[in-house]
């Protein structure tokens, strides 16, 4: 089975950028060190400040499950909903031709 990638994007509420980079900045640290975790960046839209994307590289699905119901995930998923403008939009992908 291959690896899974998944891209998520998030747009911070209006005065809530610095906050929601504080809090994906610190929890893409824990992250990177799950079990089954290949790769993972955060990167910040360089025109629109406050919108950020995920890219994320996956063993498999059992290490995306594990990692959706990491300790880490625990404390970052309730701070969401206050720091989004818009629902978080995740996209799940198998890879089909890579570089």
């Amino acid at each position: 089975m291959p690896d899974l990638h998944v891209i998520a994007t998030m747009v911070s509420r209006e005065g809530k950028a610095d906050a929601l980079r504080d809090a994906l900045e610190a929890a893409t640290r824990a992250f990177r060190q799950e079990d089954g975790c290949l790769s993972y960046a955060l990167l910040e839209d360089q025109t629109r400040p406050g919108r950020f994307m995920t890219f994320e590289r996956w063993r498999d699905r059992a290490a995306l499950d594990a990692h959706m119901q990491s300790p880490a995930m625990a404390d970052l998923a309730p701070r969401i909903p206050e720091l989004l403008a818009e629902a978080l939009k995740q996209d799940v992908l198998d890879a089909r031709l890579l570089l």
